[in-house]
């Protein structure tokens, strides 16, 4: 079914590469990036056909996963098999990115001759793989300490870094592997902001993930918001449109008393998928206050002051905070004023300006002006300011305000009490503001 399977990085370079047919090409990596790379207006779509050949890719920190075929293939069943893959080499490799599959690509093509035999998918499960699987993985960084785990029965939060280990290790790494597991709650959050301010759209997309290093096979129990209400006929503090759950979630205790039991299988998994939509708990993040006049030289320039506010709960602060500012066809070149704690850059390839913040507490308000020289103003020339899409990530909270009110594990075994871990991230999906 599948020709080739190839991971690229974002310089183009081959990491890996596996032609199981033979029935396309050579060349197709080199093919595949300079076509990615040129698409015109934006990025390159998953999928796209070049002389006969069928490109399928994803990207994942930086890297290309890349499926050549000359079939008429579900392209939705080779993205599904991308995701699961990149999924794979993160549970074996610890952490995804170029320098770990460098470094494992012995582990890497082992996988990859399990996983697909002539093309044709086989086993995708991290557990079902283990017994298969004879490389030790090596590790790129081992996770740094943390003082709070000196209390292994409480239940905190911990860097994202924390758990990126490898779920297969040898037996030395065996002998002082931590019993410990983590859960991370995730949102994905769309917003449309009119130009008046008024919230056009709003919509939270969320999962809860597990990564489990426990000895044994305990049972675990996540415990949600016990006034959660799931679809708009139910009622409740917090409200889901929808969920789904892993096969191995008990769902009669969910629907019970909101627990989620189960046993977790190596790896990563993720335990619940939820969509909500309409008006949150707490308001957006962010709002933006535009301002664009023409500048002290009519004919050749645009004033555009910018005030970012920032409408987070008290204890809750953004990261990696990101405004880009299209800008007119004609610009040719911008300068700015900011404040401190802030920097910007001008692509003049992307007519695009990108204003930066690393940090932005709760209510704090921060502002920018950017003069835009342009070559020739016409009547529409400030109506190409625009719209803003705004970039972030918000460490331990919820838009949605579903929370983890416990964790717990049972083993029966009489093991040592595991150190757990709970963290929460939001960050944009999809945040613009129309000016």
């Amino acid at each position: 079914m599948l020709s080739q399977f190839f991971i690229l990085s974002s310089r183009g370079d081959t990491i890996a590469f596996r032609d199981y047919r033979g029935d396309v090409v050579k060349g197709t990596a080199e093919i595949f990036y300079r076509k990615a790379t040129s698409w015109k207006g934006s990025q390159a779509p998953p999928i796209f056909n070049v002389e006969g050949i069928h490109f399928i890719h994803i990207c994942r920190n930086g890297l290309y996963f890349v499926c050549t075929t000359k079939f008429n293939v579900s392209a939705t069943f080779v993205l599904e098999l991308l995701g699961r893959l990149s999924g794979l080499f993160k549970d074996y490799c610890g952490v995804l990115n170029e320098e770990s599959i460098r470094l494992n690509f012995t582990l890497i093509y082992e996988l990859l001759d399990e996983v697909l035999d002539a093309g044709y998918p086989q086993i995708l499960a991290t557990e079902s793989l283990k017994c298969h699987v004879h490389n030790d993985p090596i590790l790129v960084s081992p996770p740094q300490k943390d003082s709070s785990s000196k209390n292994p029965s409480r239940v905190t939060s911990l860097p994202g870094s924390a758990a990126n280990k490898p779920v297969a290790v040898s037996l030395e790494q065996k002998r002082v592997q931590k019993n410990e597991i983590f859960v991370d709650l995730l949102e994905r959050l769309t917003v449309v902001i009119a130009a008046n301010g008024s919230v056009l759209r709003s919509e939270v997309a969320g999962c809860i993930q597990m990564k489990s290093f426990l000895i044994g096979s305990p049972e675990v129990r996540v415990g949600l918001n016990e006034a959660l209400a799931i679809g708009r006929e139910e009622s409740g503090q917090v409200s889901l449109d929808n969920c789904g759950f892993h096969e191995c979630v008990n769902l009669e205790e969910f629907e019970r008393d909101r627990v989620l039991s189960i046993i977790p299988p190596d790896g990563e998994t993720t335990l619940m998928n939820y969509r909500v939509t309409g008006d949150f708990q707490s308001s957006v993040p962010f709002v933006v206050y535009p301002f664009i006049e023409d500048g002290e030289t009519l004919r050749s320039s645009v004033d555009v002051t910018l005030k970012l506010r920032c409408n987070l709960p008290s204890n809750v602060h953004a990261t990696g905070v990101v405004v880009r500012i299209p800008v007119p066809k004609s610009t040719t070149n911008v300068s700015y004023e900011l404040g401190s704690g802030q920097t910007s850059e001008y692509k003049a390839s992307e007519k695009l300006v990108y204003w930066r913040m690393k940090k932005v507490a709760s209510g704090a308000e921060n502002q920018a002006k950017f003069k835009l020289t342009v070559s020739e103003k016409g009547k529409t020339t400030r109506k190409e300011v625009g719209p803003l899409s705004i970039d972030f990530e918000i460490p331990m909270f919820s838009c949605s305000g579903l929370i983890v009110r416990f964790l717990r594990v049972f083993d029966r075994g009489g093991a040592s009490s595991p150190s757990r871990w709970v963290r929460y991230i939001t960050h944009s999906d999809s945040y613009v503001v129309r000016i």
